[in-house]
């Protein structure tokens, strides 16, 4: 089939608008063939940082305006494939559906042309409630769009409106509403080209999968959190935060999901042609929690090792991550190994100390995206290596000022509370190490939580060498770059207020130009040793 025919005429001949689109399309073709031959030049790689980071992000700005036409074209051959008897178009086409036929178009997979017709379908709903009504429902036009009485010429009958009366008889019923489009925010984003079609199908996919209990107050604050976070994320990293969202809306649901997963661990080891042991497996968040932390812990330490003997080790990650699965092995059986740097691993479970009153609600586990119910909380605090976080509770001293270089556990865990992790990528808690924001030694800062931020190795590099500043305040922190990174030094934020859903309360937020109080230096100073 020769695809571009498809859009280019039909055949009872072009129209206008037909072959505007065609006209369109090899316009756009011959503007896209100049691009490449300006990004494959000789002195492309003269382009200084800022110019290229801006010709990325213009190709990417117009990559996302192609797939919305894309997305409504798409739809069109859904219209004519899937709604009409026999198949329609694609069945025509050889086809089993118009998802197949844009796949074949596209060369793409199916879940991607299935992305572009749920953007389509989005986008048709958006401007069929923003169309103004040209019907007053009877398929007749209405008095503002069309009044037949102004063609009446000079000199005829005196029929205007004031002097007409009109027949009696049954009144019209009165047009019905349009109902409103179910995803506005995730459709004017897209439209502004500010998001992608995928982080916009991840919303939609999400709010459609909620149970009738969310109401639409819920979902539309939570759509338009979510259409603000997603520009300039990537969309695995994205993928993980609407995750988090969905079971903070649907918890009832959401504890359904813990005990599903629960039911399905699993664990496979087998021996492959070639003599390896294979392990295959999946793991609830309650089973896979305390692997994971081990696991993590032991790697992180081989990679900083790795860092400080440049050379020396050569394992990829996985291979460290192998390595340590066995070390912990022959841990477990009796070994007499005192250097696992396991003193310092805990598992973190957190929880809103009103949900755990009331034994309704969701906890978190470090290192895992896939919250928990109140239940599986209690049956893991009960480990003496798990420490549960009561958000809201006092019991712990935090701030030991100027006493001591290196951070508490404690302090460490209260970091976690407001950090989630990385403050910076998001990367897990066990990936981290806890820095000073102002320095210990040259600007005497304190060791307290408010003069710390948890970074993992590469995003303390990036700040420090570039020259960053960190701003904090309970609940919160934001990283303000350095000119050569974003001339108008714009801040943005970070840690679990960025990377996970909002409280019931949510954080304050200062006044734009206003600095949040807390601590601010141009770069940070790691700690001397993992904090213990």
């Amino acid at each position: 089939m020769d695809i571009p025919r498809l859009f280019d005429s039909e055949s009872g001949g072009g129209t206008t608008a037909v072959a505007g689109f065609g006209r369109a399309c090899s316009q756009a073709r011959s503007a896209v063939g100049t691009m490449r031959d300006l990004a494959a030049a000789a002195d492309v790689q003269a382009t200084g940082q800022r110019e290229l980071l801006e010709r990325i992000e213009a190709a990417a700005m117009l990559a996302r305006e192609v797939d919305l036409v894309l997305a409504r074209v798409s739809r069109e051959v859904e219209r004519r494939s899937d709604e009409v008897p026999a198949g329609g178009l694609a069945r025509r086409q050889g086809h089993r559906s118009a998802a197949d036929l844009v796949a074949a178009a596209m060369g793409a997979t199916r879940a991607e042309a299935m992305r572009l017709l749920a953007v389509g379908r989005a986008l048709e709903e958006a401007s069929a409630a923003a169309s103004p009504d040209v019907s007053d429902g009877d398929g007749t036009p209405d008095s503002e769009s069309h009044n037949a009485l102004d063609d009446v010429p000079e000199g005829g009958p005196d029929l205007s409106p004031r002097t007409v009366e009109a027949e009696p008889g049954p009144e019209s019923p009165p047009p019905p509403p349009r109902p409103a489009p179910r995803y506005p925010y995730v459709t004017a984003a897209l439209d502004r080209g500010e998001i992608s079609v995928e982080c916009g199908t991840l919303i939609m996919s999400m709010l459609d999968s909620l149970s009738e209990s969310v109401d639409v107050e819920r979902r539309r604050t939570a759509e338009r959190d979510l259409v603000s976070r997603a520009p300039g994320m990537a969309a695995g990293q994205f993928a993980r935060i609407v995750r988090r969202f969905k079971a903070a809306l649907d918890v009832a649901e959401n504890d359904r999901q813990v005990a599903r997963m629960r039911q399905e661990r699993t664990l496979r080891l087998y021996e492959d042609r070639q003599g390896m042991l294979v392990l295959q497996g999946r793991f609830d968040p309650e089973t896979g929690a305390p692997l994971r932390a081990a696991l993590d812990a032991l790697v992180g330490d081989a990679m900083r090792r790795s860092r400080e003997a440049v050379g020396e080790d050569t394992r990829t990650t996985d291979q460290m991550r192998a390595d340590s699965l066995a070390s912990l092995a022959r841990h477990a059986l009796g070994c007499s190994a005192t250097d696992l740097p396991l003193s310092t691993v805990t598992v973190v479970v957190r929880v809103e100390e009103k949900d755990l009153q009331r034994g309704l609600g969701l906890a978190e586990v470090d290192g895992c995206t896939q919250p928990i119910d109140i239940s599986t909380l209690r049956r893991m605090a009960a480990d003496a290596d798990v420490v549960p976080a009561v958000l809201g509770g006092r019991s712990e001293l935090l701030d030991f000022g100027r006493r001591r270089r290196l951070f508490t556990r404690a302090q460490r865990l209260a970091l976690g509370e407001r950090d989630g992790g990385c403050a910076f990528c998001g990367a897990p808690p066990a990936w981290t190490e806890v820095h000073h924001i102002r320095w210990w030694s040259r600007d005497r800062g304190r060791t307290n939580v408010a003069n710390g931020v948890l970074l993992c190795s590469h995003c303390h590099h990036v700040i420090h060498d570039q020259n960053w500043e960190i701003e904090t305040t309970a609940t919160e922190v934001w990283f303000r770059p350095p000119a050569s990174v974003d001339p108008s030094r714009a801040r943005r934020l970070g840690g679990r207020a960025r990377f996970y859903p909002p409280s019931e309360s949510p954080p304050s937020e200062s006044p734009p130009g206003e600095s949040p109080p807390g601590a601010s230096s141009p770069a940070t100073e790691p700690a001397a040793a993992p904090a213990a």
